[in-house]
């Protein structure tokens, strides 16, 4: 029983949807991506953001929204992070820059708007810092209880988001940003994530693009066999758990046995609340974006999970 049962669940894993089971990384690295330090910015500086970091890390750098920031992370698909701090002692100056990778270009696009919107909310924003010849961004001007300045600029380039930001003891360094984001932009690539593994890629066309077309009726006709296929081996290993169960010999009512007792067991339901944020454990409401349940159908890799309507990153 249990070698069919497992051939039969290989069969099903092989059929899941390719953005539950694919293992996406940058290519080339964020690090490859990253221009070198200008001419005099030496010093580099040891923060949470230096080098390799997580989601986590970056988190961490919205202090007491650091939870919230997290949680938008893990629903924007972060995939990875780089960044550097140099400084230039002679001209009391620093850079700092990062380079944040997400599994596609919405879910960059999501995290821009969210960090614009928590950027503006700091006490120490003056205005908006404008540059040009870059569709998808915001600037801003900072002046700290330090009186040091600091100008940035945070802008996407498909599936990536980059902060390039000077920091002086003076008004100095607008021009600087604005040459350095720039050069940033134009030598990144158009993706480190091909666009054909996106997550927004793999939802099925609407009416309004097209559903006439010929392309969009195959692409539609495909996912809609997949789906089936999918069915028919759940159906087919639920089928064999029943056979095998009703051939067992049923309990006597001497033996204390009844019917129900022999029952093949219904497959464990997650409990959404309508919004889809948090499940329900029973007792009370879970953050989905925090905890799966433990009942919950996961991906062979382990990266996703499935809530009963689509497949999840596991936080």
């Amino acid at each position: 029983m249990r070698p069919m049962l497992c051939a039969l669940v290989l069969m099903a894993s092989a059929m899941l949807p390719i953005s539950a089971a694919a293992v996406v990384s940058p290519s080339p690295s964020l690090a490859q991506i990253m221009l070198p330090a200008p001419s005099g910015y030496t010093g580099q500086r040891s923060t949470v953001l230096s080098g390799s970091f997580t989601s986590q890390n970056l988190s961490s750098a919205w202090g007491s929204r650091s939870a919230d920031a997290q949680k938008a992370l893990d629903q924007d698909g972060f995939v990875d992070g780089y960044g550097i701090m140099v400084v230039n002692e002679p001209a009391q100056r620093a850079l700092i820059e990062y380079i944040v990778a997400f599994a596609g270009g919405q879910g960059a696009m999501d995290w821009l708007s969210y960090a614009e919107a928590g950027d503006k909310a700091d006490p120490t924003y003056q205005h908006a810092d404008s540059i040009s010849g870059i569709a998808s961004y915001y600037g801003e001007h900072n002046v700290y209880p330090s009186h040091d300045v600091s100008d940035a600029f945070v802008f996407v380039k498909g599936n990536d988001l980059f902060v390039v930001g000077f920091e002086s003891t003076q008004d100095d360094v607008l021009n600087l940003a604005i040459s350095r984001a720039k050069s940033q932009y134009d030598s990144a690539p158009n993706s480190t994530i091909p666009t054909a593994q996106w997550p927004e890629n793999f939802k099925a066309p609407s009416s309004s693009q097209g559903a006439g077309s010929q392309d969009t009726a195959i692409a539609l006709g495909g996912i809609i066999g997949d789906v089936v296929i999918l069915a028919l081996v759940v159906g087919m290993i639920w089928l064999v758990v029943a056979l095998v169960r009703r051939s067992r010999p049923r309990p006597t009512a001497a033996e204390g046995g009844t019917w129900s007792a022999v029952q093949p067991a219904a497959p464990p339901v997650v409990h959404l609340s309508p919004d889809g944020g948090y499940w329900w454990d029973g007792q009370g409401w879970r953050d989905a974006a925090r905890e799966v349940p433990a009942t919950a159908q996961r991906s062979p890799d382990g990266r996703f999970w499935w809530d009963g309507r689509q497949w999840r990153p596991v936080p």
